[in-house]
């Protein structure tokens, strides 16, 4: 599904959308900010920012958990969505294991599904705001569900907050639906494959 998209209500007439590289960790930063911020950079960051910043860009790896960004043909970065396998302490909010410190990541009935949860990859979203309302969210949405497909992955993962239910209904419509994660916070959703 990598390729173009028209652009035309932009002056950037055409995006691109490629993998992920380890020269866009920056911008991966800059995505995981948008996100913090529910792309409204007005807004005051919240305290999980930090900690998330070493979760979801200083332990991603382009070779093992994968990404898509999206760029314009002056290429100005657009948007992307990148994926993180879990395998250390450090989860994220939509790990499928268990959530409580020094709890057994083997015991499978701290497990959300019957798949190992460090085999479900969650995913990060954000677009920039000029390029928002142009169906991009679900272009990158697709292109990083296709590639943890070509990985393997049974099933891939998000989490979405309550307050956000413009990215919600994209989520829906893409398939993915409300899990329950043992001793989590709601708003872990799951798309298998």
């Amino acid at each position: 599904m990598l390729g173009d998209m028209d652009l035309s209500s932009v002056n950037d007439t055409q995006l691109r959308v490629r993998l992920a590289q380890e020269e866009d960790r920056t911008y991966l930063l800059r995505l995981l900010y948008l996100t913090s911020v529910f792309g409204d950079e007005s807004q005051v960051l919240p305290d999980s920012h930090i900690p998330d910043v070493e979760r979801y860009v200083d332990d991603w790896s382009p070779l093992v958990d994968g990404g898509v960004i999206a760029m314009s043909d002056f290429h100005v970065p657009a948007g992307g969505a990148w994926l993180r396998y879990y395998t250390g302490d450090n989860k994220g909010a939509a790990y499928m294991g268990p959530q409580t410190p020094g709890a057994d990541p083997h015991d499978e009935s701290l497990w959300a599904t019957e798949f190992d949860p460090e085999s479900i990859p969650e995913l990060c979203i954000a677009v920039e705001r000029r390029y928002a309302g142009q169906g991009l969210g679900e272009i990158l949405l697709n292109n990083v569900v296709d590639l943890a497909r070509e990985q393997d992955a049974p099933a891939i993962a998000l989490w979405v907050d309550a307050d956000n239910p413009r990215a919600r209904k994209l989520y829906e419509k893409a398939g993915f639906t409300d899990i329950a994660i043992p001793n989590a916070e709601p708003g872990a959703m799951i798309k298998y494959f």
